[in-house]
């Protein structure tokens, strides 16, 4: 690699780093809304309307399965054809891309306009309120489909400090949007009607920013093929089903409880199990969602386009196992602090959010958090690898397993008497075997890596972790109290004793050299100014 070609590999991988921390800051942000202001919308319009503000909600949310994975596959695609400096492909790949996007945003706009007439029928003294809230919802979507595809383009080219700003600033922008709104005296057609054009505004941006960071393309209909969506549909097809299995477990637990227990355990369920581990997931997800693009950019470089989607095992470069290492470790640390959180700091948390009646479901949280902490990491990890070069199949097999065997044990425990936390131990049993004891084989297989290196690495840095929580948890135990400014100070702090142990004892050598500097040059020393 000629020094040019190892300063563009470091800016891409910089921007990539960017994208991921300003796609955590909006996760954040979306939590802080989700948080503060269901409360407040809950008051301003009503428990009746803001029912029909969440059930037109789930109904674009479910018009998500619509998507069939295409917003992976364009952005793996574009980041192969990036990288070979494949302008040809990466616009035929493109345009194909968005043309479907494209015809997925029609049907569901047909769909809002069947709601829309349906609801108004059926809706009864609130016909018109029901139908114009579904149709805005759908509305909605159906523009965000279109922006799917650029940002698909943008986060290919490895442009993700770009699409990560820009969502930051937009999930901002809705927060204020709604609570200005609602302060203003605006109802729930002022909410969605504001939401719509926010829509439209964000899908502005990103076609600005595609037009600057990917000048070479330019959305032409000849260059439209008819083989670009066989090949983008033989790879969203699996990303589709794990889409579906992964629908399957964590929706299907609250259609169990409320089949067999009572309206109230799904309150329970929903409100501390469902709501922080979705976050769980959520900040995983947008902390190593980077990394299908640089796995497949290393892929691609070490492969000829023949082989890229038949080759069954291979071995990588040496860059790719370096950073296969590095990101493992790093989602490892991070998936252990944000389950000892949840463990340590629910309760408390639990008790001022929403009220201490609701800690009937802290085993059920509990015990989700203990499995996470033991492979969530690393299985994210693996997931977004096999994303990346193309063997993503197992994910599928994986999820629906999952889905299917989560309902079985779940139902199992339920009638055995376990309750709540019979509900937890259908989810984690599974998802333990299938993600950390199944799962790294197959990953290992195919990328021709020793099993035995991978699991020493697995166990060591798990055991790293857990004596770097000594301190954290001790604290908690200790000075925890369920006041938000009680909680917030002692976060910062644990994430501070948790971060000095990994450093210490989790990072090699040149790693630590690494950070100093980093620090220093952030902070001016050394760095000439």
């Amino acid at each position: 690699m000629t020094k040019h070609e190892s300063n563009e590999s470091y800016a891409s991988l910089r921007r990539l780093m960017q994208g991921a921390f300003f796609s955590c800051l909006a996760l954040l942000v979306g939590i802080f809304f989700g948080l503060f202001l269901t409360p407040y919308m809950l008051r301003e319009l009503g428990e009746g309307r803001y029912g029909i503000y969440v059930l037109a909600s789930l109904f674009a949310g479910w018009c998500g399965l619509l998507d069939f994975g295409l917003t992976t596959t364009t952005s793996r695609y574009a980041t192969h054809y990036h990288t070979r400096n494949d302008d040809n492909g990466l616009i035929e790949v493109g345009v194909t891309a968005l043309t479907l996007f494209g015809a997925i945003s029609c049907l569901v706009f047909l769909l809002s306009c069947v709601a829309f007439f349906v609801a108004y029928y059926h809706g009864g003294a609130d016909a018109l309120l029901w139908g114009s809230a579904f149709f805005f919802s759908g509305s909605s979507f159906a523009v965000s489909k279109i922006s799917d595809g650029y940002c698909g383009l943008l986060k290919g080219a490895l442009h993700q400090e770009l699409t990560g700003g820009g969502t930051l600033l937009f999930r901002i922008l809705f927060g204020v949007v709604n609570f200005v709104t609602l302060y203003l005296g605006g109802g729930l057609i002022a909410l969605f009607i504001g939401n719509f054009i926010l829509t439209v505004a964000q899908l502005a941006l990103w076609i600005a920013l595609t037009r600057v960071a990917v000048p070479q393309f330019r959305f032409r209909r000849r260059a439209f093929r008819k083989s670009r969506v066989k090949s983008l549909f033989n790879y969203s097809f699996f990303a589709f089903l794990a889409q579906a299995g992964d629908l399957a477990v964590n929706r299907s637990d609250l259609i169990v409880i409320a089949t067999f227990l009572s309206v109230s355990d799904v309150t329970r369920y929903n409100l501390v199990v469902v709501t922080l581990m979705s976050y769980f997931n959520s900040f995983l997800y947008e902390t190593s969602t980077w990394e299908i693009n640089w796995f497949t950019r290393l892929n691609a470089l070490g492969q000829e386009e023949s082989t890229v989607e038949t080759a069954t095992s291979r071995r990588q470069s040496a860059e790719f196992y370096a950073f296969r290492s590095a990101v493992q470790r790093a989602s490892i640390y991070g998936a252990c602090f944000l389950a000892f959180g949840i463990l340590f700091f629910s309760r408390a948390f639990v008790t001022r959010w929403v009220g201490a009646e609701y800690l009937v479901a802290f085993p059920a949280l509990a015990t989700e958090a203990i499995a996470y902490f033991l492979y969530r990491g690393a299985s994210e990890t693996n997931a977004r690898l096999l994303q990346g070069i193309a063997r993503h199949q197992v994910l599928a097999y994986a999820a629906i397993t999952h889905g299917v065997v989560n309902i079985v044990l779940s139902v199992l425990f339920l009638k055995l008497g376990l309750g709540l936390w019979g509900i937890a131990l259908g989810t984690v049993i599974p998802g333990f075997i299938i993600y950390y004891l199944v799962t790294p084989n197959f990953v290992c297989r195919y990328i021709g890596e020793s099993p035995l290196k991978y699991w020493r690495l697995q166990i060591k840095t798990t055991a790293i972790a857990c004596l770097s929580l000594i301190v954290p948890g001790m604290l908690t135990l200790r000075f925890a109290r369920p006041t938000y400014l009680n909680l917030t100070l002692l976060a910062f702090t644990c994430a501070a004793f948790y971060c000095l142990g990994v450093f210490t004892l989790g990072l090699t050598n040149t790693e630590r050299r690494i950070v100093i500097r980093k620090v220093l040059e952030r902070i001016g020393v050394g760095s000439g100014r």
